[in-house]
């Protein structure tokens, strides 16, 4: 269905935003301050753009605001985001959504909340990013990790290496638990969705879909290792994110040290983390580093709000022997640098933020959308319709697209890991792995008739 869709703040998550939502053919306008900003969208995107503050009456006026389906504050000021959209939703707008990150406004860590001051969705992405971050510190193999179904069902991107025992061995001769299937497979930055004939090899980046209850234990089989968590973290940056890693850690019976170089900062962390080592030092200073035992860390988390040290830092924790780095990145275009460098794990706090609300935004059928290896490949989450073709098919018997796989069916059954002979129902949540090249094909096949 086609929107009405307005975004203000062209930063990164703007941006990400704007450019997804124009080329899902919806009528977007877009608003900022800057004018430079504003001429670099208009090169790129089919949009409508006003140079403008979005709470101005006279702004909100000018892009009919009234006429919005949905308008999204995401500048990096949470106050103009809240102003925004309460301005937005009294003149007419029929759903906001607004970007807020300081938590003297959100009740609790659930980094996205619903009907909060009136506003539809209000989402943090320091607190998406440190939910994230700690999903990683808890299964020390994983690399990625995403969840669907109402977190019934869950994907781990796992690394083979050359000592794990099934490297070297075609996913066919091996004796599989039947709640996991290997849905795709990263090869030299190439996607496979594989057969029974795809051998493992050392290097590949291999997505593993199950029951969230079971996927940890059935991934020891995988890969080889225990899916036990860490019990030494060392964190890189006291902000709010490394904060957040640091409080989520509390009682879990993990050794945390935090090190943060503002010694003001460093006061509030003593104050407030009381589990925590906290250290009053630089984390790319490599004697510290030593001096900290930073090699004998299950897991680097690199939390600074500056990518470039987020890098050095990691890199530094690598070379001393760190099982596990995970590093922030604030520009997404860094990511594939990161992992050139063989850093583990990154996170992209305006990435989670732009999930987020392009969730929220899909209408129909596909519930969720998660991005694989910067496009290479994407995760759909459908509710299956009354009137859908699927329904009351074999799977074997459905014409899927080659390039896709069915994951994971979620219904009144539970969970299951599908094979040719299962049948989808009205209502089921079905999770499909794709290459973006044949995505409308797979939508297709679950739209209602």
């Amino acid at each position: 269905m086609e929107l009405n869709i307005v975004v203000v703040g062209l930063g990164e998550v703007g941006k990400h935003i704007a450019t997804v939502l124009s080329r899902e053919d919806h009528n977007v306008t877009v608003v900022d301050l800057n004018p430079e900003a504003i001429s670099a969208v208009d090169e790129r995107l089919d949009v409508r753009s006003v140079v403008g503050r979005g709470g101005s009456i006279g702004v909100l006026k000018e892009i009919e605001v009234d006429k919005a389906d949905l308008l999204i504050a995401v500048t990096n000021i949470d106050e103009v985001n809240i102003l925004t959209s309460l301005m937005a939703k009294d003149s007419g707008a029929n759903k906001v959504i607004a970007r807020v990150d300081s938590e003297e406004y959100l009740p609790g860590n659930r980094g996205s909340y619903q009907d909060l001051f009136g506003i539809d969705l209000v989402i943090s992405p320091e607190i998406l990013s440190a939910i994230e971050i700690n999903k990683l510190i808890g299964f020390l193999g994983a690399n990625f990790i995403a969840n669907f179904a109402d977190n019934q069902v869950e994907l781990l991107q796992l690394t083979q290496k050359k000592k794990q025992g099934v490297t070297g061995t075609s996913l066919k001769n091996l004796k599989f638990p039947p709640e996991l299937l290997v849905t795709a497979i990263i090869r030299n930055e190439k996607l496979i969705i594989p057969s029974g004939d795809t051998v493992l090899e050392e290097g590949d980046k291999v997505f593993i879909i199950g029951k969230t209850a079971t996927i940890g234990k059935s991934a020891e089989f995988f890969a080889n290792q225990k899916s036990s968590g860490a019990e030494k973290v060392v964190i890189l940056g006291g902000g709010k994110i490394g904060y957040s890693v640091a409080k989520f850690l509390e009682g879990k019976k993990i050794s945390v040290v935090v090190i943060e170089w503002n010694q003001k900062r460093c006061q509030f962390l003593s104050e407030q983390l009381a589990e925590a080592l906290v250290i009053n030092g630089d984390g790319t200073d490599i004697e510290l580093l030593r001096r900290e035992k930073v090699g004998e860390a299950d897991v680097f988390v690199a939390a600074s709000k500056r990518d470039e040290i987020n890098l050095m830092s990691s890199l530094l924790a690598k070379e001393l022997g760190c099982k596990k780095t995970i590093a922030l990145v604030h520009r997404p275009d860094y990511v594939p640098v990161y992992e050139h460098l063989g850093l583990d794990a990154t996170i992209s706090p305006r990435r989670f933020a732009a999930d987020q609300i392009l969730r929220y935004v899909r209408s129909g059928e596909v519930v969720s959308v998660s991005d694989i290896e910067l496009g290479k490949g994407e995760i759909l989450e459908f509710v299956v319709p009354a009137g859908s073709k699927v329904i009351g098919n074999m799977l074997k018997d459905l014409r899927i697209p080659k390039g896709a796989v069915i994951g994971a069916i979620a219904g009144k059954q539970g969970v299951i890991i599908p094979t040719g002979n299962d049948i989808i129902s009205v209502g089921d949540n079905v999770i499909v792995f794709t290459t973006p090249e044949v995505r409308p094909k797979v939508e297709e096949l679950f739209k209602s008739r």
